[in-house]
């Protein structure tokens, strides 16, 4: 398949929403090859197609210019003579590849009154860490792999794949931006596998002193209870780790890295977070399905991964809810609204399945949105106040 150019609409609306804030340094994060450097390239279009000069565009990708602009002062004098106005836009593109960077961008800013927005490696560009870097105020744009009605874009319908077919590709092969279906099982395990191991050897092991061996059975110990409550010392006992203090810096590390992102148990009783047991999810199902090759594929703990990636991606807020001895598979909300409640099923084989299911929310009370997602699209007597939605059609319409 001829690759397809799939518009980042919503992190191009999200960048925009900040041109005026001149003051703020746009910063753009995201896990390795999820896409970054092509939403930085389709946001200097959409800044050309409203009416802002090219000339007034300062795109400079360091990657390619990473043999030509080499230092500080070249990349500093790079922006300067580049300066045609008074209003003008500053695009750097894996700044960290400079040395210095961050003195650039500043004075950027503060010199020339620049709008300036940069990617780079997350090894520089951790988000406990920027503040760091950048003198003054700076805003993320966090940026995931392919949501799904990206990948459709992607891989449209056709004759042969139906919106069901797709989804199924979806969970197995997730939404990386870098592989392609149409270039069979065996290379795409081998780039996505390429993908994580640059996220270890770039982004972690220069940082910290790990053990590869280590990461690798704490990574497949992780993925293999992808929807299960854990510990640190759960996950030690797991991976043969001898010291929970390890297994907490490696879970730091790759959480830091969007290689799972933690969703923390909330005491809805209690309305407050707790910090023992957690759950961890990955940021693509296809890179779980890559590492974990050979074992059989957990398709429902794939779909709730998936419903919380999407959640996440909507701007949600989203912990594992906990009512006494009843877990609801997630409490999402945003800010100064109330919770909502979701849980997920791959199937409703039968009524048991069901009431398990809606028992949970029984407990929940009303005025609380309650939504039940599963791949079924069998139709089940459900309470008036839950919402039972088959999941291709949740992720295609507005949540």
């Amino acid at each position: 398949m001829s690759e397809r150019m799939v518009p980042r609409t919503e992190y191009i609306r999200q960048l925009d929403s900040f041109r005026k804030d001149v003051g703020l340094i746009k910063v753009i994060t995201g896990v390795r090859r999820c896409g970054k450097s092509e939403l930085m390239r389709q946001f200097r279009q959409h800044l050309m197609d409203d009416g802002v000069p090219e000339g007034d565009i300062i795109y400079v990708d360091l990657e390619r210019k990473r043999y030509v602009i080499d230092s500080e002062r070249m990349l500093y004098e790079t922006i300067r003579n580049s300066i045609r106005s008074e209003e003008c836009y500053i695009l750097l593109d894996e700044v960290q590849l400079v040395k210095g960077w961050e003195r650039v961008v500043t004075t950027a800013r503060n010199e020339f009154g620049a709008n300036v927005y940069i990617t780079g490696s997350n090894s520089k560009m951790l988000s406990d860490e920027l503040g760091t870097h950048i003198t003054g105020r700076f805003v993320q744009i966090h940026v995931m792999p392919f949501s799904f009605r990206e990948f459709l874009q992607r891989y449209p319908i056709d004759p042969d794949n139906g919106h069901t077919q797709r989804f199924v590709q979806y969970m197995h092969w997730g939404g990386m931006p870098i592989i392609d279906l149409d270039d069979g099982n065996t290379k795409n395990r081998a780039i996505l596998r390429g993908v994580y191991d640059s996220i270890v050897n770039h982004d972690i092991r220069p940082r910290v002193d790990l053990d590869q061996s280590i990461l690798e059975n704490v990574t497949s110990f992780m993925l293999s209870n992808t929807g299960n409550l854990t510990s640190a010392g759960r996950i030690t006992e797991g991976a043969l780790i001898g010291d929970p203090r390890t297994t907490e810096k490696y879970l730091y590390e790759l959480c830091k890295c969007y290689i799972f992102y933690k969703s923390e148990r909330y005491d809805i009783i209690g309305a407050k977070h707790m910090q023992s047991n957690a759950k961890y999810y990955p940021v693509d199902t296809g890179m779980m399905n890559t590492i974990l090759y050979g074992h059989e594929l957990n398709e429902a703990a794939m779909l709730e991964c998936i419903v919380f990636l999407e959640l996440v991606r909507h701007g949600y807020r989203v912990s594992v809810g906990s009512y006494r001895s009843r877990e609801i598979d997630f409490t999402a909300w945003m800010e100064e609204c109330p919770p909502e409640f979701y849980q997920v099923a791959l199937r409703l084989d039968d009524r048991r399945t069901l009431d398990r299911e809606l028992d949970s929310f029984r407990r929940m009370g009303v005025g609380c949105r309650k939504v039940l997602v599963t791949l079924d699209r069998d139709q089940y007597d459900v309470p008036d106040d839950v919402e039972l939605v088959n999941v291709v059609d949740w992720l295609l319409d507005p949540i």
